[in-house]
């Protein structure tokens, strides 16, 4: 009988959106990719998040002032943060094998974060 689980990991930083990312170059979204991607893998390292199967992610942006981002405008910072949990080993990849869903929910107001909610089936061992 498999076990589900949640974790949640948070990333302290303004998530970064598809028209900031079309308005930019090649070179500015790859370091952009590789920090969110590190930071997730390392932050996901640290709880310990085991091998997880029948993935659910939701994704809650948090932006400090200004006006609110459109819901899912954040997909390219969550994309590398998904990313990172793969090279974190909390999914084996991203397939639909093993992620089923990615939800977005709207922008709060609050310190500039990200923070993603993983819910699945621990893996058999």
């Amino acid at each position: 009988m498999s076990e589900t689980v949640t974790y949640e990991v948070t990333f302290p930083e303004r998530a970064w959106t598809t028209n900031s990312e079309r308005s930019s170059n090649r070179w500015v979204r790859a370091e952009k990719v590789k920090k969110w991607r590190t930071a997730f893998k390392l932050l996901a390292e640290a709880q310990e998040i085991p091998t997880l199967e029948n993935v659910h992610i939701t994704a809650q942006p948090y932006q400090k002032g200004g006006v609110l981002q459109d819901v899912a405008s954040c997909n390219p910072a969550v994309k590398a943060a998904i990313d990172g949990l793969v090279d974190a080993k909390v999914m084996i990849d991203d397939s639909p094998k093993y992620l089923h869903s990615v939800t977005f929910l709207q922008p709060q107001k609050g310190k500039n974060a990200l923070k993603l909610i993983i819910k699945g089936e621990r893996t058999k061992q």
